[in-house]
C-alpha cells in the first residue's frame, strides 16, 4: 500500500490508496462538500504538499502565516 499523503487543505488529511507502481497518486476525502459525499483527489509524486507516512507538521518560520505545507516540503513558496 501506497504511504503517500497530502493536506490539501488546512485540516484535511488524504492518504493515498493505490498499490502496486505509480507516481500519481489518488485518495478519498470523505464528508467534506457534505455528509456522505467522496471526492477522490490526485495529486503527483513531486506535488510539494506531498508527505510520507504521519504528516510531519507544518513548515515552521516562514513568513507565510498559516503555511500548510509539511516541514521539509519539497521546492519553495509560491510569492
Amino acid at each position: 500500500m501506497c504511504d503517500a499523503g497530502i493536506r490539501p487543505f488546512f485540516q484535511a488529511e488524504i492518504h493515498c490508496g493505490l498499490t502496486g507502481e505509480h507516481s500519481r497518486h489518488q485518495g478519498a476525502l470523505r464528508d467534506y462538500a457534505y455528509p456522505g459525499s467522496q471526492t477522490i483527489i490526485e495529486w503527483d509524486d513531486m506535488d510539494r504538499r506531498t508527505f510520507r507516512g504521519e504528516y510531519p507538521g507544518p513548515c515552521p518560520g516562514d513568513s507565510f502565516s498559516g503555511c500548510i505545507l509539511p516541514l521539509n516540503h519539497r521546492g519553495t513558496h509560491a510569492s
